[in-house]
């Protein structure tokens, strides 16, 4: 008996990691743009740009928790758009499992490949983007950073991995060769530097 009842605690314990899949992921299927042109042919699989791993600097100057409050305040910029004005009490969900993702892709724990292994949105990506969507994700993120006071030195690193997985975030009719690719530098040039932003980093890096 009391083997059953430290089996059916454990079980409890691990519950909230279980994805409801029914309703997460209907949050995944952002509403597709019409047929790509035939001058915009769909971009197979082997044509995605290449997926550089994350620098390792990432996890060991921010910590999980930088990356995780960095994802957090993406998430609740992106939770005021029409992306996810569908998602309803399914926003922490998606929002758990995209933090658990970039912490694993850093170089962390297992988070994403133990919790949600079941819920294989875009071949094992946290969500599906259309093009609309993924410009949308792009520029929150770029926000995000000031938010968060994320360290300026980071900011390529992590952009230069995010930036080409937009592209395989991407469902698959959303995908074409004439995608604009947005590299650090030109983002840069189109935002100025909020202002304190510096401050705040600096005191981000130190702690």
């Amino acid at each position: 008996m009391q083997s059953t009842t430290r089996s059916t605690s454990h079980s409890q314990a691990r519950a909230r990691w279980v994805p409801c899949n029914r309703a997460c992921y209907f949050t995944l299927h952002w509403p597709l743009a019409d047929a790509a042109s035939a001058r915009d042919a769909p971009l197979p699989p082997a044509c995605l740009p290449q997926l550089p791993q994350p620098a390792h600097r990432l996890l060991a100057l921010c910590n999980e928790e930088g990356l995780r409050r960095l994802m957090q305040l993406h998430m609740e910029r992106l939770r005021r758009t029409s992306m996810f004005a569908r998602a309803g009490r399914c926003f922490e969900c998606v929002s758990l499992r995209v933090a658990d993702f970039v912490v694993e892709a850093c170089g962390g724990p297992l988070y994403y490949s133990e919790r949600h292994s079941r819920l294989q949105a875009g071949a094992g990506l946290p969500l599906l983007l259309d093009q609309e969507g993924r410009e949308i994700w792009l520029v929150q993120l770029w926000h995000a950073f000031d938010d968060a006071g994320f360290p300026p030195a980071l900011r390529a690193d992590f952009w230069n991995w995010a930036e080409p997985l937009s592209v395989h975030l991407l469902a698959p009719q959303a995908r074409h060769a004439g995608l604009t690719r947005y590299d650090y530098d030109t983002v840069r040039s189109w935002f100025p530097a909020r202002p304190g932003g510096g401050q705040a980093a600096a005191e981000g890096a130190r702690t």
